[in-house]
């Protein structure tokens, strides 16, 4: 039987996801974790033998809440640890960040890892066309193959220097101020339309628990992680954002569903792939 893994996943349009449970059926014997979860039990049980995490990129840099709960991550420094960061082309300073933190906590190489996706990020910008995701799409499923034999065959993976950090942020600030969306807010600037029906839908959607549902709607909290997942996936899209025209169409992973965005964590068995 293979080794038991664990993978924690941060995912608000069902990429990362996607791409957990894909290396986790090609590892078997894989449990499939929300990164939220290790806010709660930031130890990890030492009968897994590896660790994943696989996360978005958050305008060039790990999302906050995934380098916070790295941070109090605690294993076993005989658990291997292995970083997938998922974007839209370039992930910045993810892998290097993450692996500086998680490092110290084993006693192997951590394994780092970029994986292209469709671009999500709907405030910054409008999906791509159906043809250019499934170009994406495809190439995740050969990609993860690869990377799911070098995870259990221990390749070591070449330690990438990223751009000049401080170039790479000047240039992330710039580009996202045009937008206009402030990378270090903790507050969404999501409301809702009147196609609003209060199914709750983005309360369970959200693993940060800041959306709440109450007398007078959808109210958001003080700590959003902008992850998406709530004006991505709305039913009836009745979510909106100052920066999201009216008609700008969601996107959503075609391998995740609503219900797995729901969870927080999956069990993938059987033979490795």
């Amino acid at each position: 039987m293979a080794e038991k893994t664990v993978i924690y996943y941060y995912s608000g349009s069902g990429n990362s996801l996607s791409v957990a449970k894909h290396i986790g059926k090609k590892l078997g014997n894989t449990t499939i974790l929300s990164v939220y979860t290790l806010r709660d039990a930031p130890e990890v049980p030492v009968d897994y033998a590896r660790i994943g995490i696989v996360t978005a990129t958050w305008f060039v840099r790990p999302p906050r809440v995934v380098k916070e709960v790295c941070e109090k991550l605690r294993c076993s420094r005989q658990q291997k640890i292995f970083i997938i960061a998922t974007c839209g082309g370039y992930d910045g300073y993810v892998c290097i960040d993450l692996k500086a933190i998680l490092q110290p906590k084993t006693g192997f190489p951590v394994q780092t890892f970029m994986l292209p996706m469709p671009p999500d990020h709907i405030v910054g910008f409008s999906p791509m066309p159906d043809w250019v995701n499934r170009i994406y799409l495809n190439h995740e499923a050969k990609a993860t193959r690869k990377i799911a034999k070098k995870i259990r065959a221990d390749v070591p993976t070449r330690n990438r220097k990223g751009l000049n950090r401080r170039f790479l942020n000047g240039m992330s600030k710039t580009f996202n101020g045009w937008l206009g969306v402030d990378r270090d807010s903790v507050e969404g600037g999501f409301y809702t339309s009147d196609a609003c029906t209060r199914c709750g839908v983005c309360e369970k959607l959200c693993k940060n628990g800041n959306i709440h549902l109450t007398g007078d709607g959808v109210v958001w909290g003080h700590d959003c992680q902008q992850c998406m997942a709530c004006i991505m996936w709305c039913p009836n899209q009745a979510i909106r954002h100052p920066n999201v025209p009216e008609k700008r169409r969601r996107y959503q992973n075609p391998n995740v569903t609503l219900k797995d965005m729901m969870r927080s964590e999956f069990h993938v068995g059987g033979k490795r792939q």
